[in-house]
């Protein structure tokens, strides 16, 4: 099938066209305005998972919105100078043609809708993918999808190959930070100084703790000493900041108040022969 051009009322179909893309680019700034109102993530009493899952639709529903007007554009423009019907069944033909080669594509694009509607993961969410890939969700394409990893690496995955995830941003994130103490410390001492340092640091870094950190109690009675835990309820970005902190704080009460941690020590008992102590 051959596709014949008209090139008559050239002139008259290029001022069309140029009238068809402005149409697109006051459209599609009416359109973004009008998905910022509807997934806007600046409401007032909105829960910071909730705003995150706002973000990622406000960002799916505006590239797909984008591409679906410019598709409609292009077919209004090329139909001017071809007719549209024997446009469509060249494109039908070709999309037959290359559709096999695509079903990756059309996988991951299929995969990206579901992760968005069934709020699977949003941007911002703490993730593991494949029990080896963990960090920050930092963007969710049509195809693909990012994790910023705590190495500092961008970790890019299509989405038709996510299968194996953990979302530990659903609801809080439980920060724990364990502490060892030798056993011949005052384990009340020990666990009054702990409550003061968790209070302290709570007090100074409130915006990184959803809940006040609290002294768990021993947890583990290791050969060289007690374990201690820590924990709090942590959004999944504040989780290893809150842990940094209260470690660095824990070490400095206890260098202060003479409490020993724990670790490995050699001890050598030398003992004099017998022929030694006769010669002696």
């Amino acid at each position: 099938m051959i596709l014949e051009i008209d090139g008559s009322h050239f002139l008259e179909k290029i001022i069309i066209s140029i009238v068809i893309l402005v149409a697109v680019a006051i459209g599609l700034r009416i359109l973004y305005g009008i998905v910022d109102r509807v997934f806007n993530d600046d409401k007032p009493g909105i829960e910071p998972r909730e705003a995150r899952r706002l973000v990622t639709l406000n960002k799916v529903v505006k590239t797909f919105a984008r591409a679906a007007i410019w598709v409609v554009a292009i077919i209004m423009i090329l139909g001017q100078y071809m007719d549209v019907a024997s446009l469509l069944a060249v494109a039908g033909v070709g999309t037959l043609a290359i559709g096999f080669g695509a079903q990756g594509i059309v996988e991951d694009v299929m995969s990206g809708f579901v992760i968005v509607f069934e709020n699977q993961f949003s941007v911002g969410d703490y993730i593991t993918i494949d029990e080896s890939h963990y960090g920050i969700v930092e963007s969710i394409g049509i195809r693909t999808s990012t994790v910023r990893e705590f190495t500092g690496g961008l970790f890019i995955i299509h989405n038709g190959k996510i299968d194996r995830l953990v979302n530990f941003s659903k609801g809080h994130i439980k920060a724990a930070v364990d502490v060892s103490v030798a056993y011949e410390e005052n384990i009340d001492k020990v666990t009054d100084i702990l409550k003061t340092v968790c209070h302290d640091v709570f007090e100074s870094h409130e915006d990184l703790f959803n809940t006040p950190p609290e002294v768990l109690g021993v947890t583990r009675l290791d050969p060289s000493g007690m374990n201690i835990r820590i924990i709090s309820d942590e959004d999944a970005t504040g989780k290893f900041q809150a842990e940094i902190i209260l470690r660095q704080k824990i070490k400095e009460a206890f260098d202060k108040n003479g409490i020993e941690i724990p670790y490995n020590k050699s001890v050598v008992f030398y003992k004099e022969s017998k022929e030694q102590n006769n010669g002696d």
